[in-house]
């Protein structure tokens, strides 16, 4: 097997493999054996027709084709085990040449990643400015308030709606039916269309569009107390509440603040370096992300993609267009981050993933346990922790 490497962009590169003609033979004869197997005449059980007669019923384009599959199948699978470039796309296929008695040559066009040279990162990291965390009284009160209102007890109430009730409405505008359901005086922009309104009665909010009351209901808010603290399972006063909270909410702005500055350490060094990123990563990012917007918008709106699309007043090429933006910076700051691993040799233990993989198994069932797929955790977390240590390396 001969092997040519031409670069055709910096980031693309035309590999062209050539067999000679014995070996092509071999996956010629292989080629029209296959394909007199699943040959049917009359007079003849499948795959008993004699090769005389095949030879005369199989096309030979057929079996030229046929056998170029196969030895592009095997050559490339070969090719990609023993080569040192770090391929990340898939190959586009061109067959140069085929023909029995004949060498046998095709060529596979791939985008590759290349080696970025990096600055003094561990100096741009002392850069970036530092911020100490505080949790404010307010915070804290808030998120108590939010704990209040996630248990509140809703009781059937008769009479017109006042401020503080929860309503559930049904909207028609268009001739689009729309239900919703929300406690009144929270800033909803229907809340003085819908006091003094009764259950069932109708009303025309603004023209072309008409509310129905179905129903009204009368909103309890527990008062906080240690009693009601005890219900919420591991506190058993106020003060030990609301320190759990404050360690969370400190906690949440500490990783807030890390990604802020690992995205901020990232774009300083991404101004110094010349990088060259393969686009067929960037299309799958964007493409992701595009899914995922999908996924939440049919999931936790309830409406359609061409609904969403409509709303927020945008084009699918739009949305595209600006995923593109993000993509490209997430597959930049990956390519950052992997040279930094491979410049400084990062490598993670066998104890360090089995004891990350306890960590999150721990919260599972089960059940749930077995239809984990452990060896795409195990990637996804030593890629993780390889991160974390690069970070690490960084101060941040």
């Amino acid at each position: 097997m001969e092997i040519k490497v031409k670069d055709v962009s910096n980031t693309k590169k035309k590999i062209e493999i050539e067999i000679n003609a014995e070996e092509f033979n071999v996956f010629y004869d292989k080629a029209f054996k296959l394909m007199t197997k699943e040959l049917e005449m009359p007079g003849f059980r499948k795959g008993m027709v004699p090769e005389s007669m095949a030879k005369e019923k199989i096309n030979e384009n057929n079996v030229l084709n046929y056998a170029a599959e196969l030895i592009i199948n095997e050559k490339w699978s070969e090719y990609l085990k023993e080569t040192d470039l770090e391929i990340v796309s898939q190959p586009v296929i061109d067959v140069i040449k085929v023909a029995k008695d004949n060498p046998f040559v095709f060529s596979a066009e791939v985008e590759t990643l290349k080696d970025i040279d990096l600055p003094d990162f561990k100096a741009i990291a002392k850069t970036i400015k530092k911020q100490e965390v505080k949790v404010e009284e307010k915070e804290i009160n808030d998120a108590i308030t939010w704990l209040q209102q996630s248990r509140a007890i809703f009781k059937d109430k008769e009479g017109a709606v006042e401020t503080g009730d929860f309503v559930e409405i049904t909207l028609f505008e268009n001739e689009k039916e729309q239900k919703d359901g929300f406690i009144v005086g929270k800033g909803h922009e229907l809340d003085t269309v819908l006091i003094n309104m009764n259950p069932g009665e109708e009303k025309e909010a603004k023209p072309g569009l008409k509310i129905i009351l179905n129903s009204v209901k009368k909103v309890e808010i527990p008062e906080i107390n240690d009693e009601f603290v005890k219900t919420l399972g591991q506190f058993n006063t106020i003060e030990e509440l609301k320190k759990n909270i404050e360690q969370g909410l400190k906690q949440e702005k500490e990783t807030a603040i890390k990604q802020k500055q690992r995205a901020e350490v990232l774009e300083k060094i991404a101004t110094k370096i010349k990088i060259d990123i393969p686009q067929s990563l960037v299309e799958r990012e964007a493409q992701g992300l595009i899914s995922n917007l999908q996924n939440r918008v049919k999931n936790e709106l309830n409406i359609s993609f061409e609904e969403y699309l409509d709303q927020t007043k945008k084009t699918l090429e739009q949305v595209q267009k600006e995923f593109e933006k993000i993509a490209y910076d997430r597959v930049r700051n990956f390519l950052i981050i992997r040279q930094i691993i491979k410049n400084q040799g990062i490598e993670v233990k066998k104890e360090e993933i089995e004891d990350r993989i306890k960590e999150i198994l721990a919260n599972y069932p089960e059940e749930s346990k077995k239809q984990i797929d452990l060896d795409r955790i195990k990637l996804y977390i030593e890629d993780e922790i390889k991160n974390e240590k690069a970070f690490a390396l960084l101060n941040l």
